[in-house]
């Protein structure tokens, strides 16, 4: 790439300092509480397509060609199109403008979650860092070509899409696909940031699975338990006690974590990261009767390599075996259901976005660029699923995502700024 233009592109960013910090702290004031979650709907509802109509300003005074698309009432996508030249490959930013709830408010310190407050360092607030800080940064980006001068010869498409903390993307980022906003490659702006190793790219994701089983025994008194448990007893004609049961099926899942601690494995995780987390617990009636039932709930997480049926159907052949022993469950075996499964992501680094991205972020950021998998899950995976090489990169310490502490360092939202510009180029092409 040009020196003269690179610098004139990196320069032309540094001038929009003041806007995009600007646009950042605007947005994060909007309050775009994901709808399932329910929170205070009379505040927080609608605030997705404020968001986006908020960027469609930007977007309309750039010029660019774009349309807010509401596959669900009321909660509209943002899907823009920077036309290309010609003769160039195109290149795709997605990026959720949904967040999570607050969370206990006194946590805050007296801050206002959604204050978009800016000192010399950072923007405070939910959304600040996930990820409202890298869909304006990519915006902008763009907006830092054009005053270049530069027309690249790829189409540069943005998907700024509702839905994603509770996993609609039939109504965000797959509808926003289907509409015919794809690209032959995509940056996803999620924050990669840690304090030692910036701009990480992550080129995987773990897959996510809930669950739930459940175990009916047969109540009776408590004080007939000595019959359900002791020798000479009535035994299961009494009582049969559901916790007892349950603990059964939660060993044998116990132990199939700790195997996995030896058999799961991926190349960019480290070894133990895919477990097999109990999650919730419930059951019984009263101290006074011996509990006739009892239903656990999990978090599986499992290696981007492999399917969300496989895992399936390991964890239901465990189940399956521990009962055989027990005569109760093998006659009453547990019912699993399967209420959750958030595919993962796996992008090939023989593909050249993954090259061509660490090449632009060590432009900017020597220590930036190493190959890295998310430990979360993003839209990725439906990228992904349409044939779209992804990789995840963007501004941020993911550690503040979701936290009470969220903020975004003003100096990343540049630096990813100039990483984006400069891919745009190097991947699209001049015309």
């Amino acid at each position: 790439m040009d020196k003269k233009l690179t610098a004139k592109i990196l320069q032309n960013v540094e001038n929009l300092r003041d806007e995009i910090v600007k646009a950042v702290s605007d947005v994060v004031k909007i309050k775009s509480v994901t709808p399932e979650f329910g929170w205070e709907p009379e505040v927080s509802s609608g605030g997705e397509s404020e968001v986006t109509r908020y960027t469609k300003t930007i977007f309309d005074k750039m010029g660019i060609e774009n349309e807010l698309y509401e596959k669900e009432k009321g909660r509209a996508n943002l899907c823009a199109r920077y036309k290309g030249a010609g003769g160039g490959r195109s290149l795709l930013f997605n990026g959720h403008v949904d967040v999570v709830p607050p969370g206990d408010l006194d946590e805050w310190d007296g801050e206002d979650p959604f204050s978009g407050r800016v000192d010399e360092k950072f923007i405070y607030g939910r959304g600040s860092v996930d990820m409202k800080g890298g869909n304006i940064a990519a915006i902008f980006a763009l907006k830092a070509l054009q005053q270049a001068g530069i027309h690249t010869k790829g189409d540069i498409v943005f998907q700024n899409v509702v839905g994603e903390e509770c996993k609609v993307n039939e109504i965000g980022t797959t509808a926003c696909l289907e509409k015919g906003y794809t690209a032959d490659a995509a940056i996803v702006c999620e924050p990669t940031c840690s304090e030692n190793d910036p701009f990480m790219i992550h080129v995987a994701s773990v897959g996510v699975l809930e669950m739930k089983w459940s175990v009916k025994g047969k109540s009776c008194h408590v004080g007939l338990r000595g019959e359900v448990i002791r020798d000479g007893g009535g035994g299961m004609d009494v009582g049969v006690d559901a916790f007892e049961k349950g603990m059964i099926v939660y060993n044998a899942l116990k132990e199939l974590e700790r195997q996995w601690g030896q058999t799961k494995a991926h190349p960019l995780y480290k070894a133990g990261q895919f477990c097999i987390n109990a999650a919730t617990v419930k059951g019984g009636v009263s101290p006074s009767v011996v509990p006739p039932d009892i239903e656990m709930s999990y978090a599986i997480t499992y290696p981007p390599q492999e399917s969300a049926s496989g895992i399936q159907k390991e964890i239901e052949l465990c189940v399956h075996n521990a009962c055989q022993n027990d005569p109760w469950l093998r006659e009453k075996p547990p019912e699993i259901t399967w209420l959750f499964d958030w595919p993962p992501f796996n992008t090939d680094l023989k593909e050249d976005i993954c090259s061509i991205l660490q090449q632009t972020a060590r432009m900017i950021c020597p220590e930036a660029g190493r190959f890295n998998g998310f430990e979360a899950v993003c839209d990725a995976s439906f990228l992904q699923e349409k044939g779209i090489p992804a990789v995840v990169l963007g501004p941020g310490y993911g550690k503040y995502a979701h936290s009470v502490a969220e903020r975004v360092p003003i100096s990343q939202l540049i630096d990813a700024a100039k990483i984006y510009a400069l891919t745009m180029v190097s991947w699209c092409g001049i015309a």
